[in-house]
């Protein structure tokens, strides 16, 4: 059953010269799992922080709902259209599924830190650290659980047509936390059993050469006149290399690419959170 909404950039499409926006969608179900032993082994340091911030101090770490910077767009004929077709995407079966899933407790660690306030208020710079933080990760030393409640601290309600608030601030965890069930789009968060296993290999990945960019097609819909009700929401294809050692031998460096949508952060004011996860591509 799907119950996650995000976009899909290949679900942008052109109807009658007005841009129009998909949605993909999948349920799936945040498994918990203990803090592995450090080994001595890891990707890049990363700053200690540990706790919520407090620049998060007065935000309910509950399910977020429409954040305050969102607007009603004015009325035309091209928002009403977009609108009417996003909301249509959505189904009460898929929205009563997501509603009875559960996400972690908003979170950042020691390994999985809040990102700095120099990269929260521009989009690229932000999809930028969020995706080096998601991504670089020794599968020995750090655990699943805090990664997914990291980016549940991260993340930005959904705004879109359609997602009610009682689900609109669980869309980032589940874009990432099992991309092997039906309907969701790829992940690059192994599932629980893929990270155990990656961490018994004593498996460590790191990107480098990360750029970020609007995604055309994003730029596409914005110009044809719809407009979010988030003022933030945007999606950055972010592009780089990767390397993986195993046991310590390392491998060619690989080209990956994803797309990141963005939107207003629940938990930390004033700055870029992610919505959504998806489009992941290695090699």
């Amino acid at each position: 059953m799907r119950a996650l909404w995000m976009f899909h950039r290949r679900f942008v499409v052109t109807v009658t010269c007005v841009a129009c926006l998909g949605a993909s969608v999948a349920l799936v179900a945040v498994s918990s799992q203990h803090s592995a032993q450090p080994s001595g082994l890891g990707p890049h340091p990363r700053p200690t922080s540990s706790g919520v911030s407090q620049a998060d101090a007065g935000h309910t770490l509950s399910t977020p709902g429409r954040p305050t910077s969102s607007t009603d767009p004015p009325p035309s004929a091209v928002q009403e259209d977009i609108d009417a077709q996003l909301a249509r995407a959505e189904t009460p079966a898929s929205i009563a599924a997501a509603e009875r899933s559960t996400v972690p407790t908003p979170a950042v660690s020691a390994a999985f830190p809040a990102i700095s306030a120099q990269d929260r208020g521009d989009p690229s710079a932000y999809a930028i650290a969020f995706v080096t933080e998601l991504l670089d990760t020794s599968y020995a030393t750090e655990s699943r659980a805090e990664l997914l409640a990291w980016a549940e601290h991260e993340e930005a309600p959904n705004t879109l047509p359609g997602v009610p608030a009682s689900a609109a601030g669980k869309a980032l965890v589940l874009s990432l936390a099992d991309p092997g069930l039906p309907g969701a789009t790829t992940s690059p968060t192994p599932s629980a059993a893929q990270w155990a296993s990656d961490g018994q290999r004593d498996e460590v990945q790191s990107v480098s050469d990360l750029q970020a960019e609007i995604d055309p097609d994003w730029t596409q819909i914005i110009s044809e006149g719809w407009q979010p009700r988030d003022p933030r929401m945007t999606i950055e294809v972010v592009t780089g290399t990767m390397t993986v050692s195993t046991n310590g031998q390392g491998t060619p460096l690989q080209p990956f690419s994803l797309s990141v949508t963005l939107g207003s952060a629940a938990y930390v004011r004033d700055s870029y959170g992610a919505v959504a996860v998806g489009d992941w591509t290695l090699g």
